[in-house]
């Protein structure tokens, strides 16, 4: 067999090597910090979430929802409950009694990839016995980039999620090797059921750690 002239080899490595260099990015799914693990957040609200900026503190956890195991993301007012698909089923206040409740939850949808958008339909229920509200989310991919926030430099997925309330929500999550968001800017329209406009920003400044 001849072998190939040196040029030609050349031009194949580099062929390969852009091919590899080029494959899109794709998070397949998610992996939560360890049980105890903790982490914190700057808090930075305005309008109707409120004024100043604040520091809330995560602990990772588990508990039952409906007779289902989930995700228990606690914090000093309450804790959120999620799925293993980042999937959000409630939240609830200090005492565990539901604030708010999605069926089916508010949920990412995997693999991630840029440019993917889903649209899903929810029933929302406020309080313990509110009645059920048809509501609406539609999510993109818009990136997946660097962010820096005051824990670090992060690759994160950049996702947008809009309500047909007029809430946008814009996260920058780490989902496979973190387990959480490095960054999130929460919108509200002035027409928002939730007292109007308002604008809330979270950063991380400390990474999920165990103590």
């Amino acid at each position: 067999m001849n072998a190939l002239p040196m040029p030609v080899v050349l031009t194949l490595a580099i062929a390969a090597a852009t091919t590899a260099c080029s494959t899109p990015p794709r998070a397949e799914r998610y992996v939560p910090p360890p049980a105890g693990a903790t982490w914190s957040y700057q808090v930075t609200s305005s309008g109707s979430f409120g004024s100043g900026v604040s520091t809330l503190t995560m602990r990772m956890a588990s508990g039952q929802w409906q007779g289902q195991p989930v995700l228990r993301y606690e914090y000093a007012a309450g804790a959120t409950l999620q799925t293993d698909r980042v999937g959000l089923l409630a939240t609830l206040d200090r005492n565990g009694n539901p604030l708010m409740r999605y069926d089916p939850p508010l949920s990412f949808e995997w693999p991630l990839e840029v440019g993917r958008s889903w649209t899903q339909q929810h029933m929302l229920r406020i309080g313990a016995s509110g009645e059920p509200v048809p509501m609406t989310s539609r999510w993109k991919v818009e990136a997946h980039e660097e962010v820096t926030v005051p824990a670090g430099t992060f690759k994160a997925w950049k996702i947008v999620m809009e309500d047909n309330f007029g809430f946008r929500q814009t996260t920058w999550s780490v989902p496979e090797t973190m387990g959480a968001f490095a960054r999130r800017v929460n919108e509200r329209s002035a027409t928002h059921p939730m007292g109007g406009a308002g604008v809330q920003v979270m950063e991380m400044t400390a990474v999920p750690a165990l103590r």
